[in-house]
């Protein structure tokens, strides 16, 4: 029995846009916790995995960054923080 190509390529969609949808609620949620402390912000989202990159003159301001992430990721998620302090 052959692949079914075209649900599989509907669930792949679907994963595609979730990531998508849960980077853009992390950025809003960074970005109102943070205040504006967060420079260069960009957040990606990939099969369980969030990576937080951009800077910011604080470890406070990182740690801030971080918490942001985990209060809007599902259970489970796995944050990188990779915001460079400077």
């Amino acid at each position: 029995m052959p692949p079914n190509t075209r649900t599989d390529d509907a669930m792949a969609d679907r994963s595609i846009r979730n990531d998508r949808e849960l980077c853009l609620r992390i950025e809003a949620q960074i970005t109102h916790l943070a205040c504006g402390r967060i420079r260069y912000l960009h957040v990606a989202c990939s099969e369980g995995r969030v990576i937080l990159q951009g800077r910011s003159r604080t470890y406070y301001a990182k740690q801030l960054a971080q918490q942001a992430a985990l209060d809007v990721s599902p259970g489970g998620s796995r944050i990188v923080n990779s915001i460079m302090v400077s």
